[in-house]
């Protein structure tokens, strides 16, 4: 099984990133063009320094986009997917937000398209992990706006009503021994992440929070489930609960002939066998 991710929509966002890219090759070229003269006059080793300078940036981007691209299509690991994670969320994503903002692109649409490609780069990387080293973050929208139990301090106060998906996932956790946690902002969503020390982070959140909570846990690897809202954003919203399972099946390591209903073990696995499977792979 592999992760769920809408390849139509990693486009936008590897378009914006390439045109920013390139915009920016010719702007810095432009500028080069002007200032050229003066730094011979001041120094022609200045100005070959410069040159040169110029020279391995321009080589890096030009690698860099290729092999971002080359990733994100055929979602091979080119060696680069960890350290494409971190220039896409310093440095393109905002390069990207610009050039949107110039011709009309809602923000969004650009943070929606790069959830897609951040999971494309997470699922290249084909590590697995034990399920306690595995955290599924919630927003506290999925929970139904009648509901009186705060489920934000302890998920299993749950009544398993059936009104949400919080039930739905409550039990997902338990069957695979995953932790689960609700998050009413970014300060308590750091709590939670300081708390369990998650390896591998499974969140669902709107595009917006998505985005913000992929700078803020960076280098954690973060799978992105964009949340559902059939009644606008912040109310009663709800989640795909396949992609969940389905990426849980990618990433949890299973006992040789054990397993849950979902297709990954119920236990830890013990020290040993961790240390076996962590030198096959």
């Amino acid at each position: 099984m592999e992760f769920v991710i809408d390849h139509k929509r990693k486009n936008l966002f590897l378009i914006l990133a390439t045109v920013s890219l390139i915009l920016m090759m010719m702007i810095t070229t432009l500028l080069w063009w002007f200032i050229s003269p003066r730094l011979h006059e001041i120094s022609t080793f200045l100005a070959l320094s410069v040159l040169s300078t110029l020279r391995v940036f321009y080589s890096i981007i030009v690698v860099g986009i290729l092999l971002v691209l080359l990733t994100s299509y055929l979602e091979k690991n080119f060696l680069i997917a960890r350290t494409a994670v971190r220039l896409s969320i310093i440095f393109v994503f905002p390069a990207t937000i610009i050039l949107g903002r110039m011709i009309g692109i809602p923000k969004d649409k650009i943070r929606e398209s790069f959830v897609h490609v951040n999971n494309t780069f997470v699922k290249v990387l084909t590590k697995k992990y034990q399920p306690h080293e595995i955290l599924i973050l919630l927003p506290h929208c999925l929970q139904n706006t009648d509901c009186l139990i705060r489920v934000t301090i302890d998920i299993n106060n749950c009544q398993d009503c059936g009104r949400c998906k919080i039930t739905n996932l409550k039990k997902i956790a338990r069957e695979t021994g995953v932790h689960i946690a609700i998050a009413t902002g970014g300060s308590l969503a750091r709590r939670i992440i300081i708390k369990h020390r998650p390896k591998f982070i499974i969140a669902v959140a709107c595009e917006r929070d998505l985005v913000d909570g992929l700078l803020d846990v960076f280098p954690i690897p973060v799978y992105g489930v964009l949340n559902e809202r059939p009644f606008g954003p912040c109310v009663n919203t709800s989640v795909a609960i396949e992609a969940i399972e389905t990426a849980l099946k990618s990433l949890c390591l299973v006992k040789d002939g054990e397993a849950s209903p979902l297709g990954v073990k119920q236990a830890f696995i013990n020290h040993g066998d961790t240390e076996n499977t962590e030198k096959r792979l």
